[in-house]
């Protein structure tokens, strides 16, 4: 019989399954749209819950802002910093993917990434489809 993993265990092989242990991946989390860290870790360890809520919030603004002004499908949100991009994108409807990483990244190579994410946690937590 197989061990039962936890939801945070299983998203958290799957974010390293698919992040490099590189210095050019800041963080990789998933965040509830509540704004809690549920896996992975926030570019600030001192501040998870700052940074977990403000991505959270962040997301929920171009959501709002789709449906009011664009009337289109968010694929994901980004923000650029001097030396630093930040991801945001949905993996589920409760559930969004969040990655910082630096500048000099190429935006296809963490996208894809973050896809790849939300197509395998889907396959292994089923009721995130």
């Amino acid at each position: 019989m197989q061990d039962a993993k936890s939801v945070e265990n299983i998203l958290e092989d799957i974010i390293h399954g698919e992040f490099p242990q590189v210095q050019s991946i800041q963080s990789v989390s998933i965040v509830s749209k509540t704004g809690l860290m549920v896996a992975g870790r926030a570019a600030s360890s001192a501040r998870a819950e700052t940074f977990s809520a403000m991505a959270a919030i962040m997301f929920s603004a171009a959501e709002a802002t789709k449906k009011d002004v664009f009337r289109d499908k968010i694929d994901y949100v980004l923000a650029v910093f001097r030396n630093t991009k930040l991801f945001i994108t949905e993996l589920s409807s409760s559930l969004l993917i969040v990655a910082t990483v630096n500048s000099e990244v190429e935006d296809s190579k963490i996208l894809e990434s973050m896809n790849q994410v939300v197509t395998t946690a889907r396959e292994r937590l089923v009721w995130l489809r």
